[in-house]
């Protein structure tokens, strides 16, 4: 989407201006872009701020034109379902006419992005969990072969099959959350699947 490319560029005003683009940036140009990016054209004070060093001011006039146009493209509802999908935020730029059926196709797009975060959010549980379990695991290989060692003496012979114990429970404890979780996923797999057959836009 040519939005979300344009989302994740950084206008050279953003971040300061010399005094040679505050002289020459089109400014109708900066509107549209900000504009196609769903930013609030009150993102034109920070280049009055930077270019105030140098005497200059922005042209507003041209600014807002390029916005108001550039909102146009954002405003879609296509692109409102995509906003809304990749969990980016809106801010209140669409115009009256546009904005009811650019904020239903966000809403849409943002549960989508919230079932699919919230699957994911429990496959990094699952994946925590079990990286734990192998690490314990390789913890009680280690302490096994430190139990049989001649070399071993009776106490700390003691100290480590008190671990080996420790960490059975802990291992048990891990693999009943495991369990829980994969119980929890597949209901969020079929939250998630459910939803996408419901979804009014079909680029999934």
């Amino acid at each position: 989407m040519v939005v979300l490319a344009i989302l994740a560029t950084t206008l050279a005003g953003c971040a300061g201006m010399s005094e040679q683009a505050c002289l020459s940036t089109d400014w109708e140009t900066v509107g549209f872009e900000d504009g196609v990016a769903g930013r609030s054209p009150a993102t034109i004070s920070r280049y009055r701020q930077s270019c105030a060093d140098y005497g200059i001011a922005p042209d507003l006039a041209a600014y807002r034109a390029g916005h108001d146009a550039g909102v146009q493209t954002y405003c879609r509802a296509g692109n409102g379902f995509e906003v809304g999908r990749s969990g980016w935020q809106y801010s209140g730029v669409c115009p009256a006419e546009l904005e009811p059926a650019f904020l239903s196709a966000y809403n849409e797009g943002r549960q989508l992005y919230e079932l699919e975060a919230a699957l994911l959010a429990v496959d990094a549980q699952i994946a925590a969990r079990m990286s734990r379990s192998e690490d314990l695991a390789a913890e009680v290989v280690t302490a096994t072969s430190t139990i049989v060692a001649s070399e071993t003496t009776p106490e700390r012979r003691a100290e480590l099959m008190l671990r080996v114990a420790a960490i059975g429970q802990e291992q048990g404890r891990i693999g009943k959350e495991i369990e829980e979780l994969r119980v929890e996923r597949s209901q969020r797999e079929a939250e998630l699947n459910d939803y996408r057959r419901q979804v009014s836009f079909a680029s999934l």
